[in-house]
């Protein structure tokens, strides 16, 4: 004799408070988990804003070196008045006025951190044009380095023209570039003091700055800039979450010097401190939240909710089967909450079914009646056809013509609820040509392009030849050799194996109303013009319900083309090509 422990019944408050230490510890967890990610995100973003930040005035700063060159090799090779100057024996007059026209030209291309030279060995000529802002707290000082640079250029050992270089004897350290031409020197110098860091916005200036060094020594070391700051720590920035300065450094291509940019980040001590004291509140908050709604909705409506949420799935499947087998409970209110959900699982099924049989038998009873809608007009002209060959005594044609119309009549009278292959669609599209041929006097050549893989897939009934009977029917006044092509592969539509069927022809083509009725999403009911083919889209409707997709248009070298997709139906895998598989199992 086999005996049954019985179940003892429990507690679901004591259940759920055995587990609510660990649901306080993993929501604690995640909040400073969430507060770490914050904080790490934040440095990240620093991070990337201060490379971006000094990626670009560097950039910008070579931008401006490179046009500064350009504009160089353009005054001394390119501009006639200082072409003329370079020029000895001219007259005092000549000399002033040509002189003036340089100094014009200087002046629309100074830019505020600069300053532009000219002089020549035998102090004939001297010419200055300086920014607002080069030197502006020394301007005076501009006429001593115009000095400087004389002296330095025109001793006879220097051969670094057409470069920039460093020039560190005056009152600023700047970047120059000179070019001689003849006896004359055109150098133009950069303030490295002044540069102007255009419009940044990254927020508060003062926690952003920028300088430059080279290998020997900080350039601008009497400005607040690098208080504190070392040649050493410059070169080799040990950038850490919790240190004072965030430094990086960026070479300037065509010098030995580099841009370097400090980012105060001595605050973000605080915003550590204020955002664990945040997430401190907001997780002791949360775990109090918590208590209070698993202690209410545990008591009054959490066994409710999950037996009304487990009958809901399977009101999806239509499968009552294993509700019943997981839903014991020694709570009487819960027992009878689970024998009334199950008894409304079994009556949704009953509806269902029946609401489906009606559907179907509704779908049926239209699917007829569209097949009903077919224009009589063709089978007067097959048989009036017919009694002309019988006068003419064609009865060779004749019996031809007899046989595909009655293969043709089968065809059209197949029940339109079911499918066909498109193996049987081609041969009714075969048999229609052949009796257009046997009653057209105007030549008409039927073109099929089909994988041999996919004759066994499943299509609506008359579904090429209603375009092909719109060929024929349409342009009959046509006197050109009339060309329908049918093109049917493989493809993926929406990550879905489909059928791509492409119908043309080279005849007069859709009228503009036609072809916006037809792509219309809406069935037209009461159309008079290409009935056929607003038969054939309202029975793929009921057929494959939304599943499907059309597309009509008139081709740019003339002619109609429709374009249909439609979801392979039957054994897909032995049907589709075996390339095509992989393509849409990836």
């Amino acid at each position: 004799m086999t005996l049954f422990k019985k179940k003892t019944s429990y507690s679901i408050r004591k259940f759920l408070y055995r587990y609510l230490l660990l649901l306080l510890l993993c929501s604690s967890a995640i909040l400073i988990f969430y507060c770490i990610i914050i904080v790490t995100s934040y440095s990240d973003q620093m991070e990337y804003n201060t490379s971006s930040t000094i990626e670009y005035y560097s950039q910008l700063l070579e931008t401006e070196m490179k046009q500064v060159a350009t504009f160089q090799q353009k005054l001394c090779y390119s501009d006639q008045s200082f072409q003329l100057l370079t020029l000895k024996n001219l007259q005092d007059t000549e000399r002033i006025t040509l002189q003036y026209n340089v100094t014009e030209m200087l002046k629309r291309q100074v830019a505020p951190y600069e300053s532009i030279f000219i002089f020549d060995k035998e102090h004939r000529i001297a010419a200055s044009v300086s920014g607002e802002t080069f030197f502006r707290d020394a301007p005076r000082y501009i006429y001593q380095l115009n000095d400087l640079l004389k002296t330095y250029w025109l001793q006879d050992t220097h051969t670094e023209y057409n470069q920039w270089l460093l020039f560190e004897e005056g009152y600023h350290p700047i970047l120059m570039r000179a070019l001689k031409v003849r006896d004359f020197y055109v150098c133009t110098a950069i303030d490295l003091e002044n540069y102007e860091f255009l419009d940044y916005v990254g927020g508060d200036s003062t926690s952003l700055q920028f300088g430059f060094f080279n290998n020997r020594q900080l350039l601008i070391e009497h400005n607040s800039l690098t208080k504190n700051i070392t040649l050493e720590q410059v070169k080799h920035p040990k950038n850490t979450f919790f240190s004072e300065r965030y430094i990086m450094t960026a070479p300037i291509n065509g010098t030995d010097i580099y841009m370097f940019c400090i980012f105060q980040s001595n605050y973000m001590g605080e915003f550590v401190k204020i955002s664990t004291i945040l997430f401190v509140i907001i997780a002791v908050i949360s775990c109090g939240i918590i208590l209070y709604t698993v202690y209410v909705f545990n008591k009054m409506l959490l066994y409710p909710l999950d037996r009304i949420n487990a009958a809901t799935k399977h009101l999806e499947q239509n499968d009552p089967s294993s509700f019943l087998e997981y839903s014991h409970s020694n709570i009487i209110e819960y027992q009878n909450i689970n024998l009334a959900l199950a008894q409304l699982i079994n009556q949704k099924i009953l509806l269902t079914n029946e609401k489906q049989a009606e559907a179907f038998e509704k779908n049926h009873a239209q699917l007829q009646y569209y097949q009903l809608q077919t224009n009589s007009h063709f089978f007067i002209n097959c048989l009036k056809s017919l009694y002309n060959m019988l006068e003419s005594k064609q009865y060779i044609k004749m019996q031809r013509m007899i046989i595909a119309f009655s293969n043709h009549l089968r065809y059209i009278f197949h029940d339109n609820l079911k499918l066909v292959t498109l193996q049987s669609e081609l041969t009714e599209v075969n048999d229609y040509y052949n009796i257009i041929l046997l009653d057209r006097v105007n030549p008409f050549i039927l073109n099929i392009q089909v994988d041999d893989a996919l004759l066994k897939c499943q299509v609506p009934v008359l579904l090429i030849q209603t375009f092909l009977e719109n060929t024929a029917k349409y342009n009959k006044q046509s006197g050109n050799l009339l060309i329908f092509d049918v093109k049917i592969e493989a493809a993926v539509l929406h990550n879905e194996p489909v059928l791509q069927i492409m119908l043309s022809d080279n005849g007069i083509g859709y009228a503009p109303e036609i072809l916006e009725r037809l792509n219309n999403a809406e069935n037209d009911m009461y159309a008079k013009e290409h009935v056929g083919i607003s038969n054939l889209k309202r029975r793929i409707s009921l057929i494959y319900k939304s599943n499907y997709q059309f597309a009509f248009y008139n081709k740019p070298s003339g002619g109609a083309c429709a374009l249909i997709y439609l979801p392979i139906k039957g054994e897909l895998h032995e049907t589709l090509p075996s390339a095509f598989k992989g393509e849409s199992e990836k």
